[in-house]
């Protein structure tokens, strides 16, 4: 279709059209489209346009559009529909991608209870180590046998209870800059 100026933007779907030859005092015509409001059809009868008042909607979807009065055999009537029909999308399970979630979009909230555990964060996250009680009455604890090489950078302080022990590889070195306090 040619159209002067800018073309219209395709929003919603296209009007849908029903179209019936009345037989002899036909009052009840059955629409292919289910109707939210009776404001979003035209009817028109041999392309007459109809007031609400001439007709009813009923039926499941208000697909059943019936006349106050009879019509006439031969006469044409005409249904527009041009109300919005919006759509719904469902999006399938696993399709959204790393990409397309915004940055600190996930909080607090969003996330089951129990969904995040320590298996599931990355290695490189420093936790603050386990812990018996709940907070304000909790009782921080550590492991008795040190077995990696513990490094303070020099930039943090750090303490451990005793008695440790080191295993394997176990060691701690601390850099000028940083304390580690052992409590036996």
């Amino acid at each position: 279709m040619a159209y002067i100026g800018k073309q219209p933007a395709n929003v919603g779907q296209r009007p849908q059209e029903d179209t019936f030859t009345a037989t002899a005092n036909q009052t009840v015509f059955t629409l292919t489209a289910d109707v939210d409001y009776e404001s979003d059809i035209f009817v028109s009868i041999n392309g007459v346009i109809q007031t609400n008042a001439a007709f009813a909607l009923s039926g499941t979807g208000s697909r059943t559009l019936t006349f106050v009065s009879g019509i006439t055999l031969g006469d044409v009537v005409r249904v527009l529909h041009h109300g919005y029909k919006p759509s719904t999308v469902t999006v399938a399970d696993g399709i959204v991608s790393t990409q397309k979630i915004a940055d600190d979009a996930v909080t607090e909230p969003k996330i089951l209870d129990g969904a995040v555990t320590q298996a599931k964060i990355h290695s490189a996250v420093v936790l603050g180590g386990p812990s018996i009680g709940t907070i304000p009455n909790m009782v921080r604890t550590n492991a008795k046998t040190i077995t990696a090489a513990i490094t303070f950078a020099g930039t943090e302080n750090g303490i451990t209870a005793g008695p440790v022990t080191f295993s394997g590889s176990g060691s701690v070195t601390v850099t000028t800059g940083s304390t580690w306090h052992l409590l036996v």
